[in-house]
């Protein structure tokens, strides 16, 4: 029986222009709760099982795929449901082959863990300071190796794919006659990664998470290009922020009934704030920015998913919200600004309907923000339909 509001819309209703598609959900809609509704509804498993238990989903982690599948059997408002495929971008470099591309993995070798990464790495920090005849504490070396850990992180992330990182380029950075005895140190230090830890990874005959991760979507890039799926194929709620991931999503946007759903992307940036905010890696617009750049894409071509009805004070202040993100060198009319996005009403009455049941509260101290966070959430969870979300730098508060 399906649930009270069902709306039938027509079969493929999401596909409609023969190529991939890109929608996105403004901040404060309920993404997998709505992405399950546009889904049930296009799709109609009620009478067509098969054509949802054939689409392939690709969510950020595993705890989302759980609850897309969750939801979508609660949209359907059946007692059984044929599930899609649903998979996490982010295991693309587990054991488990992804879907579409049964053998895509088998040439690549398996990842390495996190534990014996720091350990490999810890040895040869060890092993450097050693050489240079010097003692270095066990812990000491251990903090240094998640360094060198995250600077491989992040030069995974920052690469593009096929072409990986030009670690040759180090030896350039640094022209300065006073500086280059001491970056020459660094530059020792440094061989660690760029020559000790590939040469570790061949004899262990493994590869780092992220480089495998990329290897993943390259074989299913080339998988879809050779066989092109005629079934739906969705990345869902991922910003693009890595190589692999916009690999893929330029990939999907190939297909005929491929889709992309982004979340919480700013569709009315104007030209020169874009421009700004490819510089701006701390802003919250930046990664999907970047991504729709590499798919050449604008904000203002992507669409709205479809069928979302959201309240006129979560409008105004998501509305709201976009405007004190902007660029600070955007920020000249901001009054200006204001009367504008104030449709039907002025600026003084658009903020207050924009900050409609926000509460602000000042604690004590860090003890009393902690207890007031915990029973705000308790108090929620007595409610069956209501969510909440604590959001805070402070991992001590976790």
């Amino acid at each position: 029986m399906r649930k009270p509001g069902y709306v039938q819309m027509e079969p493929d209703m999401l596909f409609t222009s023969g190529h991939g598609e890109i929608y996105t959900m403004p901040p404060g809609a309920n993404f997998l709760r709505e992405l399950a509704r546009g889904l049930i509804e296009a799709l109609d498993p009620a009478n067509n099982p098969q054509r949802l238990a054939d689409t392939l989903i690709y969510v950020p982690n595993a705890r989302s795929r759980r609850a897309l599948a969750k939801a979508l059997l609660e949209e359907s408002g059946l007692s059984a449901l044929m599930m899609p495929d649903i998979r996490a971008l982010g295991g693309l470099e587990a054991d488990e082959p992804p879907a579409s591309a049964e053998t895509a993995l088998a040439d690549l070798p398996p990842a390495i863990s996190a534990a014996q990464r720091i350990g490999e790495l810890t040895t040869l920090v060890l092993a450097y300071y050693k050489a240079q005849g010097l003692s270095l504490p066990e812990v000491s070396a251990l903090a240094a190796a998640r360094e060198l850990a995250g600077l491989l992180d992040q030069a995974a992330l920052s690469s593009e794919p096929g072409s990986g990182v030009d670690w040759s380029k180090l030896n350039s950075l640094v022209s300065d006659t006073q500086l280059a005895q001491h970056w020459e140190q660094s530059l020792q230090f440094l061989n660690i990664i760029t020559k000790d830890w590939p040469a570790k990874l061949d004899d262990a005959k493994a590869m780092d998470p992220y480089a495998r991760r990329l290897g993943a979507a390259e074989a299913i890039a080339r998988s879809w290009a050779d066989a092109p799926p005629e079934t739906p194929v969705i990345i869902a709620g991922s910003t693009g922020a890595t190589p692999a991931s916009r690999l893929m999503m330029r990939s999907v946007l190939t297909l005929p009934r491929g889709l992309i759903v982004l979340p919480g992307l700013d569709r009315d940036l104007p030209d020169a704030a874009l421009q700004t905010l490819r510089d701006e890696p701390s802003h919250p617009q930046y990664a999907l920015i970047g991504a729709l750049s590499a798919l050449q894409r604008t904000p203002a071509s992507v669409s709205e998913w479809p069928g979302l009805h959201l309240s006129k004070s979560l409008t105004a202040r998501q509305r709201l919200m976009h405007e004190t993100l902007a660029p600070a060198d955007q920020t000249a009319d901001w009054m200006q600004r204001l009367k504008s996005l104030a449709v039907g009403g002025g600026s003084a009455a658009f903020v207050h309907k924009a900050l409609d049941g926000l509460q602000l509260i000042e604690p004590a101290d860090d003890t009393d923000e902690a207890g007031i966070a915990a029973l705000l959430m308790r108090q929620t969870l007595e409610h069956e339909q209501e969510t909440a979300a604590l959001v805070t730098p402070a991992r001590v508060f976790l």
